[in-house]
C-alpha cells in the first residue's frame, strides 16, 4: 500500500482536489489529514470499487431513458416541444 501526503496548499493537492470534484460520482472524495491530503490507493480502494453494488434501474427510469433516446434518434425533440406549447399539447 502506497500513501502520499502533501501540503493542502501545494499545487499537486489543488490539482488532485480539482480532479476529485470532476469524478465525484465515480470516485470517493479525498480524505483530509492533519498535514494535507491523503489519496485512497491500493487494494482497499480497488476492493471498494469492485464490492460496491450497482443500483438497479427501475422500470420507470428505463422507460424514460428509452423515450429520451428514441426522441433523439428520430429527431423529434423540437417538434414535440412545439406541439406541447400549442393548444392541443
Amino acid at each position: 500500500r502506497v500513501t502520499k501526503e502533501v501540503d493542502s496548499t501545494s499545487k499537486e493537492a489543488k490539482s488532485f482536489l480539482k480532479q476529485q470534484e470532476k469524478q465525484q460520482s465515480v470516485a470517493p472524495a479525498a480524505f483530509p489529514t492533519v498535514s494535507g491530503v491523503k489519496r485512497p490507493s491500493g487494494m482497499s480502494s480497488l476492493l471498494g470499487k469492485i464490492g460496491s453494488k450497482k443500483q438497479k434501474m427501475s422500470t420507470l427510469e428505463k422507460s424514460k431513458l428509452d423515450w429520451e433516446n428514441f426522441k433523439e434518434e428520430e429527431g423529434i425533440v423540437e417538434e414535440l416541444a412545439i406541439h406541447n406549447r400549442g393548444k392541443d399539447g
